[in-house]
């Protein structure tokens, strides 16, 4: 069981970008639609794919209302962004609002949403995350409003619709050795409806239809060094944003959001940096045969992840001064564990 330890609050800021109209090649019909992209994190538009991380993207748009391209593909060819399908020129009256995302498809081969778009919202509905995050995906989306013929190229701006968790550990103590080789969070939504933004509403998601799981990092096992580092690209997950109180132990920690960090954590008796037979071990099982089985710590956390931001969870073994959590032999194993948010 797991007590007394402190999260911090996290101050979520949303940031912007801007773009810069550039020149851009004459579509071949005066009124077909082509499209200007600026990628995620970039602030001019860009007129090739070999410089933009986005190289298609799926469409759908409406118009007055109505239904006017229905998830079409569009790449970068012969100088523009078109859909690759049949060319749309533009409605002789309204203006067209487009909604537009992409995904590594190759990465997450099991999802597959669907964009709706209806007469006052738009919605991709049923995107699903992977449980593994090796296999999890950036998702990226971007919306065009009120736009006609006179507005030229549609501006599409990219922008990530899911959260970055990030994870760092620290050991400030020379009197443990600490190793960690997996981490799960427990508890969260892995499948929703991404609502895209609209006048003054802002991007959201609904996970109502779908039930908590989890989200794993398996990795190399990753000894944890004196100075706060992150515990690497494996561990890294893009996961639904979502607001959840945290777990509680008198449920059995199924009520709320919880962190489990599967780890061994030793007492050094010699001043050693490695772990010897005769040390004791405060987190995991020392078997007979030698061989080490890894216990588990587990800290229940309150979440409300924002679209496009990054929460970073750092544990510090060793630190916390008088609090801590309770292990082997009645010992307290301080550990300092905070949370830090930004955007990205």
């Amino acid at each position: 069981m797991i007590k007394g330890l402190f999260l911090a609050s996290i101050a979520v800021v949303m940031m912007t970008a801007c773009s810069v109209d550039e020149g851009y090649d004459t579509p071949v019909a005066p009124n077909e639609i082509t499209f200007s992209v600026t990628p995620v994190n970039a602030s001019r538009q860009i007129s090739a794919a070999a410089d933009n991380d986005v190289k298609n993207f799926i469409i759908s748009a409406r118009n007055n209302g109505t239904p006017f391209i229905d998830e079409e593909l569009v790449a970068f060819s012969g100088g523009r962004w078109i859909n690759t399908g049949k060319p749309h020129l533009w409605p002789s009256e309204g203006d067209v609002d487009f909604f537009a995302y992409r995904y590594d498809k190759t990465a997450n081969r099991e999802c597959t949403p669907l964009l709706d778009v209806e007469m006052t919202r738009a919605k991709l509905c049923m995107f699903n995350v992977a449980n593994e995050a090796s296999r999890q995906t950036t998702l990226q989306y971007a919306t065009s409003l009120h736009r006609t013929a006179n507005d030229g190229n549609v501006p599409m701006q990219f922008r990530q619709a899911l959260s970055e968790i990030v994870f760092t550990a620290q050991n400030s103590s020379r009197k443990l050795h600490v190793e960690i080789s997996e981490i799960i969070v427990n508890h969260v939504y892995m499948q929703g409806d991404f609502i895209f933004p609209s006048g003054r509403q802002q991007a959201k998601w609904d996970v109502s239809s779908g039930a908590p799981q989890s989200s794993k990092a398996s990795f190399p096992t990753k000894t944890v060094n004196s100075h706060m580092e992150s515990l690497g690209d494996e561990t890294v997950m893009h996961l639904i944003p979502q607001a959840q109180d945290n777990a509680t132990a008198e449920t059995g920690y199924s009520d709320g959001v919880s962190i489990t960090f599967r780890c061994a954590v030793w007492k050094l008796s010699d001043g050693s940096d490695t772990p010897k037979d005769s040390d004791t071990m405060l987190i995991g099982e020392r078997n007979a045969d030698g061989s080490v089985t890894f216990g588990e710590l587990r800290i229940p956390v309150s979440i409300n992840w924002q679209p496009g931001c990054r929460y970073t969870y750092s544990l510090n073994f060793g630190a916390g001064g008088s609090s801590g959590i309770p292990v082997t032999g009645g010992i307290m194993l301080p550990i300092a564990f905070s949370a830090y948010s930004e955007a990205i």
